[in-house]
């Protein structure tokens, strides 16, 4: 079996408190043994961000890249993908800078690894947020934020995820069923997102991994691992920049017909529409190493 190297690219492209809170939580990763290495990719078009967070990574000697950006999210994305292409590196790992790595990301991306060695692309389908409004079951942060978290990783995702006809074959919107963390360099050197998808890149290249998983050509994978990252909804990324809309003077993201209609119609050029559902992707069930608890105290200290 080929040894494990890691490379964790936070992608980051504003909001430097949020961008160095993503660095640092890739640094702090604990009970693994997987060789590995942080390296930032910085990519915007913001000259004093990218030259606050120069600064920030030659200070803290953490190896880093700047990168050429044109606002989007998808070749942000993609440069991370030519990043990793350029290293020896076998496995790659990218999170948006407004995010947030949990403490046991590396442990189970160990775990998967070891017990699934072929995994090309591995997504989370859990997913822990946070909020700037409260709702049911939501907790209140220290910062006046709220987090919904899930509490076990013993979760049955079949009512969830389709099997057959995809719900977009229909003109049905649907977000992304998983979010993708894990990529082999097969994935990444043979894969591109797409720069003209402006919101719904990973649901686009969400159905090239489907459809190259269905022809052997790779290994795609689901965990249930919720205690892996967190999602920040509170900071302005790239895709509500380009939705530029606000409800209640809060900026939010728009669904986009064009868009819509563009990653539908690649999904039909290639695919029989009644096998574009999601369920022939496999999904680990993954034990649960940080518990609800746990993230709670871990968020109030790091957000």
């Amino acid at each position: 079996m080929q040894k494990v190297r890691l490379l964790i690219c936070p992608l980051v492209s504003s909001d430097l408190r949020r961008a160095i809170r993503c660095v640092e939580s890739a640094l702090n990763q604990y009970e693994n043994t997987l060789e590995h290495e942080v390296k930032v990719v910085i990519n915007s078009k913001d000259e004093s961000f990218v030259s606050d967070m120069t600064t920030y990574c030659l200070g803290k000697k953490i190896d880093f890249e700047v990168t050429i950006s044109d606002g989007t999210a998808s070749t942000g994305k993609n440069s991370v993908f030519d990043v990793f292409n350029n290293t020896d590196y076998t496995h790659l790992t990218q999170l948006d800078g407004d995010d947030i790595f949990y403490p046991t990301f590396l442990r189970h991306i160990e775990r998967h690894l070891t017990k699934y060695p072929n995994t090309d692309v591995l997504s989370t389908i859990p997913c822990d947020s946070i909020f700037e409004n409260s709702s049911e079951n939501y907790k209140e942060l220290k910062n006046g934020n709220y987090a919904c978290l899930w509490g076990n990783n013993y979760v049955d995702f079949r009512d969830y995820l389709p099997f057959g006809r995809d719900p977009i074959v229909d003109n049905v919107s649907i977000p992304n069923y998983a979010r993708l963390i894990l990529f082999s360099k097969k994935a990444s050197e043979n894969f591109k997102y797409d720069s003209e998808v402006l919101v719904g890149e990973d649901l686009k290249i969400h159905f090239d991994f489907l459809w190259a998983h269905q022809h052997d050509e790779l290994s795609y994978w689901f965990t249930t691992a919720s205690d892996m990252w967190v999602r920040d909804t509170c900071s302005f990324g790239m895709q509500k920049k380009v939705s530029n809309h606000k409800v209640d003077g809060k900026h939010v993201i728009l669904h986009n017909n064009d868009m819509f209609e563009k990653v539908k119609s690649h999904v039909l050029s290639k695919m029989y529409d009644f096998r574009t559902g999601p369920a022939e992707i496999p999904v680990d069930v993954a034990p649960m190493f940080l518990y609800y608890e746990d993230k709670v105290n871990f968020l109030n200290k790091i957000i």
